[in-house]
């Protein structure tokens, strides 16, 4: 399909309520990619999307797109490769809650591929973090497989493995309003994952993005929105809840009351500069940060330990996350972690 020559006749459809179809998706992807289209074109396709609905075919195929130039290696002897990231967009900038969660479940035994795009929400993104913290990013995809070996867990950054979207994510912090890029980066990591855990900025995501890793044929997935607009599981409300386990999709809503957790205020989740969030992370990993933070990334690990399958439910995992913490095992793979990093 020629974009260039089709580009008016197709968005005057969608204006007029029709979707893009999957191979308008894709063609309209690639044109994206390889600068067929202006600046204000993109903004109106990414305008396009926001605002119609939207298949997993859809997310599926455009996924396939940014990815089919990216080698992905999937041989290897690794078992429930994880990772754990939320869409942004939720507006409340809070604290790097999934970060931190990442490495704790890594400490409880996880393995963990942390991929990163850009911070649209918060005021500072994981691959932020943890530059600050001096953990270095992988370089390709093998690496990513020694460092999980070695320590559980790999910073993959969307900068490395998908530069050719910088420009469209410059172009979406612009535009200031939530896209398709924002669904589409926690499912872009170039590890083949067997468990996911998504965050999102909607409860009307989750069963666009749960029915997305059913068919990308992860064992065990789960999608959370807080009740309180946060893009991942709350402890100052309860959260709707995804899961998909062997082939099979639920869906409940969780409170904190379930797991013993007493309501927190969103407040003393709020973050600030890139400094403040990143030196939280490390009060947390020495089990000193404040109670609601603490339990906000406990009850985030858990879910990731979930689809790690290295738990039968959150409350279980609640308790192996606080007991990663609690001996000292997440803050060990931290220090191991940024050792191999300055080296």
């Amino acid at each position: 399909m020629i974009i260039d020559k089709n580009f008016s006749p197709i968005m005057e459809q969608v204006f007029a309520g029709r979707g893009f179809s999957i191979d308008e998706a894709e063609a309209l992807t690639h044109s994206m990619i390889d600068g067929t289209l202006s600046d204000v074109r993109i903004a109106a396709v990414l305008t396009g999307f926001r605002f119609l609905p939207i298949s997993e075919d859809v997310i599926i195929r455009i996924l396939n797109t940014i990815q089919e130039k990216n080698k992905i290696i999937k041989d290897h002897n690794l078992n429930h490769i994880v990772d754990c990231a939320g869409t942004g967009g939720d507006r409340l900038t809070t604290l790097n809650i999934l970060t931190t969660a990442s490495i704790v479940a890594a400490g409880a035994g996880a393995n963990v591929a942390k991929f990163t795009g850009v911070s649209v929400s918060n005021k500072s993104a994981s691959s932020d973090v943890f530059q600050m913290l001096n953990l270095s990013p992988v370089q390709s995809v093998e690496q990513a497989y020694e460092n999980i070996k070695d320590f559980k867990i790999a910073f993959l950054s969307s900068k490395t493995f998908y530069p050719t979207l910088k420009h469209l994510m410059d172009i979406r912090k612009t535009l200031g309003f939530k896209t398709i890029i924002d669904l589409l980066f926690p499912l872009a990591n170039p590890v083949p994952l067997t468990g996911q855990f998504i965050g999102v900025y909607h409860k009307d995501c989750l069963p666009l993005l749960i029915n997305c890793l059913k068919k990308l044929n992860k064992t065990r997935g789960m999608i959370a929105h807080g009740e309180d607009g946060l893009d991942e599981i709350s402890v100052c409300s309860a959260s709707y809840i995804s899961k998909l386990e062997n082939g099979k999709i639920t869906h409940e809503v969780i409170k904190p009351s379930d797991f013993g957790i007493q309501n927190h205020q969103i407040k003393d989740l709020l973050g600030k500069d890139i400094e403040y969030n990143s030196r939280v992370l490390i009060d947390v990993l020495k089990n000193q940060a404040h109670p609601a933070v603490m339990d906000a990334v406990a009850m985030n690990t858990a879910a990731t330990l979930w689809c790690a399958e290295l738990c039968q439910d959150l409350k279980d995992g609640l308790k192996l996350a606080r007991k990663a913490i609690q001996s000292g095992k997440a803050l060990h793979v931290f220090e191991k972690w940024k050792s191999i990093s300055q080296q």
